[in-house]
């Protein structure tokens, strides 16, 4: 922002706020009446118009000094949701102390943000997240954060041309006829002789053939000189990490990644340009940030901070194309340590060296903020993938090069990988190409989650609007949260438009989003979850991935989100008016309900499998096998001691005791009137 002039109302009556500036114009006053700002960017021809009030009711002037309870929230992806959720945290951070903080996608930026303000509450990060969305509103901000490389400058102008809700297709064609203006020109161009010697050469009615076959020449033409730029410009995509964006860019204005490197460290208090605000720093400050990524190349969902980072590793030339140079200063200084025990050291030590250039990622704790949100953001095509290495340990070149060097390394304790006589072949590490979080789950409402909840776990959930409840003037009303227990049970529906053309664009698309969003649909309507998730709707206007929203629909959908989170605020942290109303109490009391109902199946299931006769007269009952001697078959996962298995033979005896527990009491069963639909307890992998 290059420069800002203010007229301030007559009559405004400053108060002190020496700990809470106006943020508009850097004084240490609060305007207690509204504003009107013109915001004038680096380019002086673009101006934007923007009324802001300043009074009690505004986030920037809250006190947060004193949160009464604890939360954890959870991000939805999407653009919208960068406008929607920084208001919201700051209405929830009133009452609230952020301790878990999750997100996917765009909502990974807003949840690093939280859990950022989060661990600079005390130093006013809360107050300074209030003030994004007019940041956003101003100018052209948030597209400008994308910046795309020069060679997908054409196709990113169309790709923001396709990607506003509002967009008709002749908005797209307009945009490839300018971007490709001179190939479409190329390649009408026979046409247009034609035309011209039509005209030229016939007279009357015979004109007419000429003039209709030049023009569809040319049309033709036109086409295909465009088409045969688009497909150049595709094939160099890959190039730039399969997206036309990196996330770095020129300074002014700032680019997507250092913008917010330097956003996160500023809502934590934190000096500029020094070390990146990491996972370790926001634990200490008592908040943990979990983080959804997709690893296409094995094509299963990633949780951050990973559970074991040891097996990926980084490029740091690779990585400065992605992330400023502080950042990848920060991830070569700060190595994992290495593993315990002197042999497992010195084979870790001798893999790292094997993978030079490459250099192993920091442990979790380490790893910066801003790393874990750019690599959960990365939009498919619009940002670059995040492209780290591992080795394939199933392929046998790597199994026996890695055997040849651990033998050489037991001969030659002493020795370097660079003498001579050292083995010929080395571990070969493949790059995984890492993308959005919102591939693999949108709406990760899962985590934190557990059988018996010590804090509620909030959502806000971003969709349309339903057509019996059209959008208001009124924002309060374009905001749901279920009112009952039964409420939010019915299915959403995602309805075809009537138009042929329209309904095959909303039929893939559905495939796409139904593979993308079929856990996070149905866990929505679990009870004990959608009393929690509060959902905002929204128009085909400001949906989506809208990089380029107006200032009205931003302060809009900045108020929309606030009133979700008073919704949630008013349900969990106030006693109910009347018995039926749904409350922390009520939440709490469902929850347990779903929980010992499933409870109950899963143990009656064990319990008779477990006491069940094998098929087949030679098989060993599961009892037979936790008596077998050590060195019996099977060997794998023994008990690591004695005590062990003692200890899990008592757990047994308890879950069976459990289940008669449950079997005596028939015919009532803790099924019976709990809510529907009833959850299942099972076996999943952690992502």
């Amino acid at each position: 922002m290059a420069s800002m002039s203010k007229r301030c109302a007559p009559g405004s009556g400053p108060r002190k706020t020496a700990a809470n500036p106006c943020l508009m114009c850097n004084y240490p006053v609060a305007c207690q009446t509204s504003l009107e700002w013109v915001f004038v960017n680096s380019d002086p021809d673009l101006m934007t118009r923007s009324t802001l009030v300043h009074d009690a009711d505004d986030p920037r002037e809250y006190d947060y000094s004193h949160p009464q309870r604890e939360c954890d929230i959870v991000m939805k992806g999407g653009i919208t949701s960068g406008v929607v959720y920084p208001h919201a945290v700051c209405e929830l951070a009133k009452t609230y102390r952020f301790v878990n903080v999750g997100g996917t996608s765009a909502g990974a930026i807003a949840a690093a943000a939280a859990g950022a303000a989060e661990a600079g509450r005390a130093s006013g990060g809360f107050g300074r997240l209030a003030a994004l969305p007019d940041w956003i509103a101003a100018g052209s901000n948030m597209l400008s954060l994308f910046q795309p490389q020069p060679t997908s400058r054409r196709l990113f102008s169309i790709l923001v041309a396709s990607l506003n809700r509002q967009a008709k297709g002749r908005h797209v064609v307009l945009a490839l006829l300018k971007a490709y203006w001179l190939r479409a020109f190329i390649g009408a161009l026979p046409g247009l002789v034609l035309v011209g010697m039509a005209v030229w050469l016939s007279a009357g009615w015979a004109l007419v053939p000429g003039l209709v076959g030049g023009l569809l020449v040319a049309g033709v033409g036109a086409v295909a000189g465009v088409g045969s730029g688009v497909y150049r410009d595709l094939l160099k995509v890959p190039l730039n990490g399969f997206g036309l964006c990196s996330g770095l860019g020129g300074p002014t204005p700032p680019a997507l990644t250092p913008w917010l490197a330097d956003l996160l460290d500023d809502l934590a208090g934190r000096p500029p340009g020094g070390r990146p605000l990491t996972f370790a720093d926001l634990e200490s400050a008592g908040v943990r940030l979990e983080l959804m990524t997709t690893n296409l190349t094995q094509r299963r969902p990633m949780r951050l901070p990973w559970l074991r980072p040891e097996l990926l590793f980084f490029d740091p030339d690779q990585l400065r194309r992605l992330f400023p140079d502080r950042v990848v200063l920060h991830l070569e200084q700060n190595p994992p340590p290495a593993p315990e025990g002197e042999h497992e050291a010195r084979e870790w030590d001798l893999l790292c060296r094997l993978v030079e250039p490459l250099r192993p990622l920091p442990k979790p704790a380490d790893l910066p903020l801003v790393f874990g949100a750019r690599i959960s953001m990365s939009f498919p095509l619009l940002l670059s993938a995040l492209p780290l290495w591992s080795i394939d340990w199933s392929r046998k070149h790597n199994e026996a090069a890695i055997k040849s060097w651990t033998d050489w390394r037991d001969d030659n304790p002493d020795g370097e990988i660079t003498d001579p006589g050292t083995p010929s072949t080395r571990p070969q590490a493949e790059v995984c190409w890492f993308s959005d979080g919102g591939i693999s789950s949108n709406f990760p409402i899962h985590f934190f989650d557990a059988p018996l909840p010590r804090r509620p776990t909030f959502a806000l959930n971003l969709r349309g609007f339903h057509p019996d409840h059209p959008q208001s003037t009124n924002e309060a009303d374009n905001v749901y949260l279920p009112r009952r227990s039964g409420g939010g049970l019915l299915e959403w529906w995602y309805r075809y438009p009537e138009s042929d053309a329209g309904q095959l664009v909303a039929f893939c698309e559905s495939v796409v989003r139904t593979m993308q969003n079929r856990v996070d649909e149905a866990q929505m309507r679990v009870p004990g979850y959608r009393d929690r998730i509060v959902h905002v709707s929204t128009s085909k206007s400001e949906g989506g991935m809208n990089l380029n929203m107006p200032a009205s629909v931003i302060q809009a959908l900045t108020t929309r989100g606030r009133e979700a989170a008073r919704r949630l605020t008013s349900r969990f942290a106030h006693p109910p008016a009347n018995p039926g109303d749904l409350s922390w109490d009520s939440h709490r009391w469902t929850r347990y309900r779903a929980s010992i109902a499933a409870i109950d199946t899963l143990v009656r299931q064990v319990a008779t499998v477990f006491r069940a006769a094998p098929d087949a007269e030679d098989d060993r009952t599961y009892q037979q096998l936790i008596d077998r001697p050590a060195d019996a078959h099977p060997r794998a996962y023994p008990f690591v001691r004695a005590s062990q298995r003692h200890l899990a033979t008592t757990f047994t005896q308890a879950v069976l005791n459990a289940a008669d527990t449950a079997s005596s009491g028939e015919p009532d069963n803790l099924a019976e009137g709990s809510p529907r639909p009833q959850p299942e307890a099972r076996i999943v992998p952690r992502a």
